[in-house]
């Protein structure tokens, strides 16, 4: 312990108490000794709340998890060397699901570097085009007053233009630890405020979108990103004013909202399979989950398809869109005059999703344990506002698919970022640290995926709904199913036994034999203060019968499922 130390310690805090200045309020941290400064600044600092998660991947899903649910920026601590490149899958889906993160890597001084000193490697611009910016910091020193305003820069290009993750690495010399009686300095002047507005398109993109919206039959489509209360009132008003249906993606939470009508589809993915092209579509909130979706938007190539998006990227993966606006949706929904389109199209949009809400009625009417029926009795069950993170793969497409529309206020929640497996458990886990009890529906690849994630446990209120259908049940529906080494290369069934490695951790966890009994252990499970695991073993093959035969309950003339 030395005046170095005590340096070292003042650096620190300083960056830690300028972002927590500027909004910053949870840190989740991995156990590490470069990092010691950092790790002591925020155990001490009184408005910063932290978890310390041993492994580093779990860690960055968990403050992925927590800055989704509320919408500020979420830091991570890590110590240097391998233990940072373990955030990268994490990284990718903040960047592309556009999550503010803070990543602090400790590092090793420029002394120790390139010379083969232990744990240490190139940190400098590790994380590349998927941050909003970096910062090399220099070693600690006595001057530490252009650390606030860095630190509100940091805050800053969390959050906009594009929200996303930001890199700051700090090399750190030894000693680590302060002398007993080292103070963190008084806290002095804060940073400057960030002031925001509203992006109100301007007079002329109204005039033209007016002018779109006007043309014949229309659409509105909305994708997988969370629009907030106030961008789903104003799409629906919008619906309403315009005569228009709304194909809205299971995860942007309209087909829950309790003010949602008949002009939210019910069954959209299966509407769009055998509904006629629009004269105009009105796209908002990112790309959806559906194919069928993105096919109709193709068969619409040509007529006026205009997207709309808070953030500089625009979602048209298609290559359909004719104008792109970058303006807050809900300023837009409701600066657009419009009158109503005859009512003709709208009822016969209607008809087909009364159709498919038949049609789902009856493949789901029986109780033999399947991904369909689970998550349509599931989504009907919950408590009004219960959160629900949807793994990847095969539950969130059962989700669009069969859940149909409920009046619940469920919030939806996925990584659709990237769409990637790896994380879903730790995200989830941040999700009911921010929120209070939620439900997380995961495949058994995803469990197995994330195992290391029910380390998150035993204190918060999860109830981890596992659709066992041995392996990866949705490549059954994709053409390496029809390939001899399908089981060994895509299927991959896991040799696990998910309920005792669950009791492992110390969770509750349970097999439920049929689709009541695990909405029931779901109700039960969030009534506990604990996580717990629920179980569904569910027959592959029947399941994929049970799909297509949903896909074909369609009328004649429609698309492929």
């Amino acid at each position: 312990m030395s005046a170095t130390a005590d340096v070292t310690y003042r650096w620190a805090w300083t960056l830690l108490d300028g972002l927590a200045g500027v909004g910053l309020r949870r840190v989740v941290i991995s156990p590490g000794s470069r990092s010691t400064p950092l790790t002591l600044a925020v155990l001490r600092h009184p408005a910063l709340a932290c978890r310390v998660v041993i492994d580093e991947r779990s860690a960055a899903f968990h403050a992925l998890g927590l800055a989704k649910a509320e919408g500020r920026p979420v830091a991570v601590i890590a110590t240097s060397g391998s233990a940072l490149a373990n955030w990268f899958p994490a990284v990718v889906e903040a960047d592309m699901g556009q999550v503010p993160l803070i990543l602090l890597s400790a590092d090793r001084p420029p002394e120790l570097q390139h010379c083969g000193a232990n744990q240490t490697m190139d940190q400098i611009a590790l994380f590349g085009t998927h941050v909003r910016a970096f910062h090399q910091l220099p070693p600690a020193e006595a001057d530490t007053g252009w650390l606030v305003p860095m630190a509100a820069r940091v805050v800053s290009a969390s959050l906009a233009p594009l929200p996303g993750p930001v890199h700051v690495n700090v090399p750190l010399r030894e000693p680590l630890v302060p002398t007993a009686g080292a103070e963190p300095p008084s806290i002095g002047p804060g940073p400057p405020q960030r002031l925001t507005a509203g992006m109100r398109p301007s007079d002329p993109a109204l005039e033209t979108l007016a002018t779109v919206v006007a043309g014949g039959h229309g659409a509105i489509v909305c994708g997988t990103e969370d629009l907030g209360a106030d961008g789903r009132a104003a799409v629906l008003d919008l619906a309403a004013r315009l005569a228009a249906p709304v194909f809205a993606d299971v995860l942007s939470g309209l087909r829950f909202d309790a003010r949602a009508g008949a002009a939210v589809l019910a069954h959209p993915d299966q509407v769009t399979r055998s509904a006629p092209a629009a004269d105009w579509v009105l796209r908002l909130g990112g790309t959806p989950v559906s194919r069928a979706l993105s096919r109709w938007l193709e068969k619409a190539r040509g007529r006026p398809q205009v997207v709309v998006s808070t953030s500089p990227r625009a979602s048209d993966p298609e290559g359909t869109a004719t104008h792109v606006l970058h303006a807050d949706v809900s300023e837009v929904c409701r600066s657009l005059p419009g009158s109503p389109a005859p009512k003709d199209r709208l009822r016969e949009i209607q008809a087909i999703d009364d159709a498919a809400a038949t049609a789902a009625d009856e493949v789901c009417a029986d109780d033999a344990p399947f991904e369909g029926t689970v998550l349509r009795r599931l989504v009907r069950a919950l408590p009004q506002g219960t959160p629900l993170v949807l793994g990847n793969s095969l539950p969130v497409r059962a989700c669009e698919w069969l859940a149909g529309r409920v009046p619940t206020d469920l919030r939806m929640i996925g990584n659709r970022g990237v769409s990637g497996i790896d994380g879903t458990l730790s995200t989830a886990f941040g999700i009911a640290a921010a929120l209070g009890p939620s439900v997380a529906v995961v495949g058994d690849l995803a469990f197995l995926h994330d195992l290391g994630g029910l380390a998150l446990g035993p204190d918060l209120p999860l109830a981890i709904l596992l659709l066992d259908n041995g392996g990866g049940g949705v490549f059954d529906h994709l053409p390496q199913a029809g390939l001899p080494e399908f089981e060994r290369g895509w299927l991959t069934p896991p040799a696990l036994d998910p309920v005792a490695a669950s009791r492992a951790f110390g969770l509750a966890a349970e097999t439920a034999v049929t689709n009541l009994d695990a909405v029931a252990a779901v109700r039960a499970a969030l009534d506990r203060a604990v996580p717990t695991v629920i179980r569904v073993p569910i027959d592959r093959a029947e399941s994929l019968r049970r799909f297509r035969s949903f896909f074909a309950a369609r009328p004649p003339g429609s698309l492929p499922p």
